[in-house]
């Protein structure tokens, strides 16, 4: 499994602005082959930081949901609301655990 997490601080007040966007790929991405699980959350004690949380069957469904119109309109829109810092990879989970 792929795990990507991380995340990406845009500029003040600019989260309320994409929630439609946010909503719209979310939705679309978690329909995608090899999508496990596909989230963006709020940073409690930071609001204007996006949590990144997914789950990926493989390296090459990871590959192919950046090639996706969704995706295009997403990056449209975070260059539209303006990302003050990013921070998000991606790794290979070797063996999981339920705790």
């Amino acid at each position: 499994m792929i795990i990507v997490s991380g995340t990406a601080t845009v500029s003040p007040g600019a989260l309320d602005k994409a929630r439609g966007a946010m909503e719209r790929v979310i939705a679309a991405t978690r329909r995608e082959e090899g999508c496990l699980y596909y989230s963006y959350g709020v940073d409690v004690m930071t609001p204007d930081t996006i949590v990144v949380l997914e789950y990926w069957e493989s390296w090459a469904a990871l590959e192919a949901h950046f090639t996706r119109p969704h995706m295009a309109e997403w990056v449209k829109t975070l260059g539209e609301i303006g990302v003050l810092s990013r921070d998000i990879k991606a790794c290979e989970a070797g063996a999981v655990r339920q705790l």
